[in-house]
């Protein structure tokens, strides 16, 4: 019986869960048909009109809520009722609220979906359009390289096609294939150009196997050559009593040479013209090359090195880098002793010279020593005048090397570089000029003569000064300093007769100069650039800037009885082609006046046919004085002249004329 009835309860309880869970899943089904006819109802309605209901149902509510409040308030039990219908209407507009709500939540679903669904089938379509746009690219490409293509024989340079016609046998041209055909001709035409190749290239083989045997023929004779080279060289060695009996230097001149192969390039230039005027025109000039061979044998080597820098650079960048090594410490040079090397370095000069022995009479030579810096670019020249002893107080000054060589062109002192890049390389090392150095003076004709030329800073330089070029820069500069130094030592011989107070008799001067004159010349003797200007007040800035610092200054004194005049001289460098300057003062006894110091003066420098020599100008000086002190009736009559002044100036009869025994007129 227990057993009974544990079965039906437990039939019961199955029947009653199978019960249930139908019952849940009618509900299931229930919920869902529900929501799909929500879904289909909310697509059908109209989202304006579900709005207006929204609102319309707002308003409902609000208004119930109202009244449910005013009815409340009056405490009356009558309106129980009308507020129990009042709240089962609000209730219900509650319950459409929601519907409104669910409604338009399944709308906002729907438009998000089907949103969803147009950005996937856009996304779709334009990942499509952007596989078709690669294609079309790539196609584009591949098509654009079919056109571009260029085969190997596009580069291959063919005869003409007349040519091709006109040499090629008839088996490679085939000319009624060719003719109309471009493809087979341009098969017949490689073919034959082809052909042609395949016989330069036997040809070639040939010329080098020649080449080769030429190469070998040569090689045997150069080693002949070579064990040739020994025997010469002791037959030489042999023959050096010959050469030296015969007079013939040959291996002094081989040496000679070899030595100036090491010269800079202006020196070099500079040797090889006067080696060849020496050699063509005057066999007494020396030539000769001066100085350190070794040194100069280093310094040609670091010039050809430096070429090789930018080589040595561009392979040490390839180097790998190496573990540091730890090596001593090394003081570091100070700022002077780097700016002492720079200067060092700009002041440099190359270790060899050229110098040059120009010979006179009397066993007088001019030797000049010429040197080449090799930073500041420009040539210097050491001069010095070997003479006999000339005598005289006054001679010295005068034949001083850089007095004689001064001014040898016009404006060519030598104080300043010629070369105008040397200011600003000087100032930069704060070095001073030029001529405070002590290198040497840098000519400008020592430049032409190494074949050096640089712009005048000075335009009218430019016109003035004389370019000469080539071959005839050394010829002209030697004839020159040749004149030059011959009439230096004219005026020489002239000062110390001047010295000895006897003066030359004038036959064949050119301009009338009396003989008889009265008046002595006391003194004669050297003077100063200093006591010029103190004399006269001049100075190098002055205006007419006729004298300088340069010039020769002598002192004459010249009397006649207690009358006395001094003349202060001033001789240019290059007399006698410029005439001397004389500037004259009367002694305290004379009363003189500015115009007669002017004509005197003139008369003296200017009134000659053609430049006078120094002992001429005292002479008509002289002669002047005396017809002066005459005039004026400072001393007796002894020159024969008309009229003793003429003019509002009072002029004297200064102009001698060889008529009869000689008389004085006016110019």
């Amino acid at each position: 019986m227990g057993k009974e009835k544990d079965t039906q309860d437990t039939t019961l309880k199955t029947n009653s869960s199978s019960e249930i869970d139908k019952e849940t899943a009618l509900d299931m089904d229930m919920y869902k048909t529900i929501i799909m006819f929500e879904e289909e109802e909310a697509l059908e309605r109209s989202s304006e009109n579900d709005a207006e209901s929204f609102f319309d149902t707002c308003n409902q509510i609000r208004n119930n809520m109202s009244e449910i409040a005013k009815l409340k308030s009056n405490n009356d039990a009558s309106t129980k009722e009308d507020i129990r219908e009042l709240q089962v209407d609000t209730a219900l507009a509650f319950m459409e609220l929601k519907k409104l709500n669910r409604m338009e939540k399944f709308r906002t679903k729907f438009s998000r979906d089907s949103l969803t669904t147009a950005k996937t089938n856009v996304d779709n379509r334009h990942l499509q359009l952007q596989n078709l746009l690669y294609e079309v690219i790539h196609l584009k490409k591949e098509v654009l390289k079919c056109l571009q293509f260029k085969s190997k024989d596009e580069n291959i340079l063919l005869v003409s096609e007349e040519e091709f016609y006109k040499e090629a046998p008839e088996s490679i041209s085939r000319l009624e294939t060719t003719q109309n055909d471009p493809h087979q001709k341009r098969l017949a035409r490689l073919e034959w150009e082809l052909t042609q190749r395949k016989q330069l290239a036997l040809l070639c083989d040939n010329l080098s196997e020649n080449k080769k045997s030429v190469a070998a023929s040569i090689e045997s004779k150069q080693s002949r050559l070579d064990n040739l080279a020994p025997q010469l060289r002791g037959i030489l060695e042999a023959s050096k009593p010959l050469q030296e009996s015969l007079g013939l230097p040959l291996d002094k001149i081989k040496l000679e040479h070899e030595k100036a192969a090491l010269l800079s390039p202006p020196l070099y230039i500079l040797y090889a013209k006067a080696s060849a005027f020496r050699d063509a025109c005057d066999t007494t000039l020396v030539v000769s090359v001066e100085g350190d061979e070794e040194e100069a044998k280093r310094t040609f080597n670091q010039d050809g090195g430096q070429e090789s820098d930018s080589d040595n650079e561009g392979q040490s960048e390839n180097i790998p880098e190496e573990t540091p090594v730890h090596k001593k410490r090394h003081h570091r040079i100070s700022k002077e002793a780097r700016q002492e090397e720079k200067k060092l370095r700009l002041l440099q000069k190359h270790p060899l010279s050229v110098k040059i022995i120009v010979s006179f009479k009397n066993d007088t030579k001019l030797k000049l020593q010429f040197y080449y810096f090799t930073v500041l670019k420009v040539i210097t020249v050491v001069s010095d005048l070997l003479t006999v002893n000339l005598g005289g107080i006054s001679v010295g000054d005068m034949l001083a090397s850089e007095s004689v060589l001064r001014e040898l062109y016009p404006g060519d002192t030598g104080f300043d570089s010629p070369n105008p890049a040397n200011t600003y390389q000087l100032a930069r090392q704060k070095l001073g000029t030029f001529s405070s150095l002590s290198l040497g003076i840098p000519y400008k004709w020592a430049q032409w003569m190494a074949g050096l030329h640089f712009v005048p800073v000075d335009a009218r330089e430019q016109k003035s000064v004389i370019q000469d070029n080539g071959q005839d820069s050394v010829e002209s500069v030697l004839k020159e300093i040749k004149k030059r130094v011959r009439a230096r030592l004219d005026l020489c011989a002239e000062i110390r007769q001047l010295e000895s107070g006897s003066l030359s008799i004038f036959t064949d001067s050119i301009d009338a100069i009396p003989q008889k004159i009265a008046t002595i010349l006391h003194k004669f003797n050297i003077s100063s650039w200093k006591n010029y200007c103190n004399t006269f007040n001049y100075s190098e800035s002055h205006k007419e800037n006729f004298m300088t610092s340069s010039d020769i200054f002598y002192e004459a004194i010249l009397r006649r009885g207690s009358s006395e005049l001094v003349a202060y001289i001033a001789i240019k460098p290059d007399y006698p082609k410029v005439t001397s300057v004389f500037r004259i003062i009367f002694n305290s006894n004379i009363s003189a006046g500015v115009d007669i110091h002017r004509d005197i003066e003139r008369e003296i420098n200017v009134m000659w046919d053609k430049p006078p020599t120094l002992s001429a100008q005292l002479q008509r000086l002289r002669s002047c004085f005396d017809i002066y002190l005459e005039t004026e009736s400072m001393a007796p009559r002894e020159k024969i002249f008309f009229h003793s002044v003429r003019g509002r100036t009072r002029s004297r009869p200064y102009k001698y004329v060889e008529i009869g025994g000689g008389i004085f007129t006016h110019r």
